[in-house]
């Protein structure tokens, strides 16, 4: 068993060296075995299992939700394969319970900091040439996913209203802060899909920190208030959105800027009921945003330099915000992360964290291939990578020249690139 867990070990310390260029182009390996990665994997306290470390039952997790077969029993049966090959009779049991028990020992805090880490490692490592304005541009957005239908998931995620009791699942709501550059999940947040202080704004407020000065940031009609645009302009970061439908937008007031172009005033609201009084003393009375009217939509946006920025660009930067909703769906679609099967609120939560490290590691071998080439991380198919992903994983851990099957496989997911689809339109680029 130490052969497989040293072998596998050794595999990424040698191709470290070798897959990091001198600019410093992010891998799947680089990222494993980075000094961050290893601290927080190490923080973890030991398992009694000798077979299912931190290290091993994290690996496993993560092939797991990557692929086709999900269930614990083909992970085991996977990983029995994997030792097979040990001169000694020192192998683990075909049987999934002392998978599961690893799994649950796995803390939530340590899977979300690596959630976190992949993420602004990405981030940190994206090419200038896939930017805006030389900008990380973050989309943020909100969904939600249905899990087991338990007692203790109904009583922390209650389900719909609209479902009669006992005929329902459980049901929550997630907010996620994504890289437009290189798709990867930087920040999410989860709560309950109904109930004081659940909604979109409420989880954004909780990761609102992910977000630093010269980012831009997308989001649908529903962000752009007051406090959001507040929060943006403090921090020295820019917004597009689309306009609320509620709002009223008269471009004969204001400074005009040109055709439905000006900047006007927006004065602050009545403090709400979740809000601090220090916090809502620490916004301004007012402050100057600019809206803008293109092709009948109303968008509002903090860059006010109209000749540097101008309307007809940011409305086609804009779209592409729906990059999120895809993401979203390679998520709940292809990863099946739409329904998840834990039973219990802290392994949904460490389900959900696994399937975003997952994702985000998927992200990374995107970004890897497409580095040195004049292909764009968003241009290239999520779902031909994964299958390419779960048909060389074997050999990236194990083969002998696991080098070239590396080159291969980058050389493979460059070739998988999606489909042009000019003059698309989906309901998602409504909103």
């Amino acid at each position: 068993m130490h052969y497989v867990i040293n072998k596998l070990k050794s595999q990424i310390e040698k191709q470290k060296a070798t897959l990091l260029d001198d600019e410093g182009s992010l891998s799947i390996e680089s990222l494993l075995s980075s000094d961050k990665f290893q601290s927080i994997i190490n923080n973890c306290r030991s398992f009694r299992s000798r077979f299912y470390t931190p290290f091993v039952t994290l690996i496993l997790f993560i092939r797991q939700v990557l692929s086709p077969d999900k269930s614990c029993k083909n992970t085991v049966a996977t990983f029995l394969a994997s030792v097979s090959t040990e001169d000694n009779n020192n192998i683990p049991s075909s049987n999934t319970r002392p998978y599961c028990k690893a799994r649950q020992k796995l803390p939530i805090e340590t899977l979300e900091s690596l959630v976190k880490l992949s993420g602004d490692s990405l981030s940190k490592s994206s090419n200038a040439r896939w930017k805006i304005y030389n900008r990380e541009v973050k989309l943020i957005d909100g969904t939600s996913l249905t899990m087991a239908d338990s007692e203790e998931n109904q009583s922390r995620y209650p389900q719909h209203d609209a479902q009669k009791a006992g005929a329902g699942f459980p049901i929550m709501r997630l907010v996620a802060i994504m890289s437009l550059t290189t798709g990867g999940i930087i920040d999410y947040a989860v709560g309950a899909y109904k109930g004081k202080g659940t909604g979109e704004h409420a989880l954004l407020r909780q990761i609102k920190d992910s977000i630093h000065k010269d980012d831009i940031v997308m989001g649908d009609r529903y962000f752009p208030c007051f406090f959001v645009m507040g929060d943006l302009q403090s921090i020295g970061a820019d917004g597009i959105f689309k306009a609320h439908s509620q709002r009223k937008y008269d471009f004969r007031k204001g400074r005009k800027l040109g055709s439905k172009n000006h900047l006007v005033i927006w004065k602050k609201p009545h403090k709400p009921d979740w809000m601090t009084q220090e916090t809502y003393d620490s916004y301004p009375d007012q402050m100057t945003v600019r809206e803008f009217k293109i092709k009948g939509e109303v968008y509002v946006t903090t860059f006010q330099d109209h000749k540097k920025y101008n309307k007809v660009a940011l409305a086609n930067h804009y779209k592409q915000r729906w990059h999120i909703e895809i993401n979203f769906n390679s998520l709940k679609t292809i990863m099946s992360m739409d329904h998840l099967r834990s039973k219990t609120p802290d392994m949904v939560h460490k389900e959900i964290a696994v399937h975003f490290l997952a994702y985000n590691l998927i992200r990374t071998l995107i970004a890897e291939a497409c580095r040195n080439t004049e292909r764009l991380p968003i241009q290239v198919s999520f779902k031909g990578v994964i299958q390419l992903f779960n048909s060389f994983v074997s050999l990236l851990s194990f083969s002998a020249d696991c080098n070239k099957a590396h080159a291969i496989l980058l050389h493979a997911i460059i070739k998988n690139k999606v489909g042009n689809r000019p003059g698309r339109t989906l309901r998602a680029m409504e909103c």
